[in-house]
């Protein structure tokens, strides 16, 4: 069945209307037909069979865009899975790195604190240099800790 698709448009400030027909079936209008019968009888076989083999042509190639759209969202959606994926591990690590961090460094203040607690006792029981020198180096020592995990962190 024929298609007609009407337009107009202005040229030199007069009126022109264009007409256009789009046919969207693949055999000729039944007039046509009969005039093709006229010419040969067994040409309109041959327009039927042709038309047949046309239609199911582009049925094929339909269906074969189909599988093709199907086929790219399978791709996109395993694409974005894996990216979730992705995203998920590296929140773990990151949340497990961040838990030994913390404990890391509540075990380098209770050291310290251990640490300058035996300095102040060994100063109370009469050990003035020992207890001074014990709880300079353990000081320095928690300290460069402190310092060096900083610089770790920053790279």
């Amino acid at each position: 069945m024929p298609k007609q698709l009407q337009g107009q448009a202005r040229t030199d400030g007069g009126r022109t209307s264009l007409g256009i027909t789009v046919q969207e079936s693949l055999l000729p209008a039944p007039v046509d037909l009969a005039k093709f019968k006229e010419i040969d009888p067994s040409i309109v076989a041959w327009m039927m069979q042709y038309a047949d083999k046309e239609q199911e042509t582009r049925i094929k190639a339909q269906e074969a865009d189909i599988k093709l759209e199907q086929d790219d969202m399978a791709a996109k959606m395993k694409a974005q899975e894996a990216a979730i994926n992705f995203d998920m591990e590296r929140v773990a690590v990151t949340k497990s790195e961040h838990g030994i961090v913390k404990t890391s460094l509540w075990l380098a203040f209770l050291t310290a604190v251990l640490f300058i607690g035996l300095s102040a006792l060994l100063i109370f029981l009469g050990q003035n240099v020992t207890g001074t020198v014990f709880g300079g180096v353990a000081l320095v020592l928690c300290v460069q800790a402190f310092l060096k995990f900083g610089s770790n962190r920053k790279r």
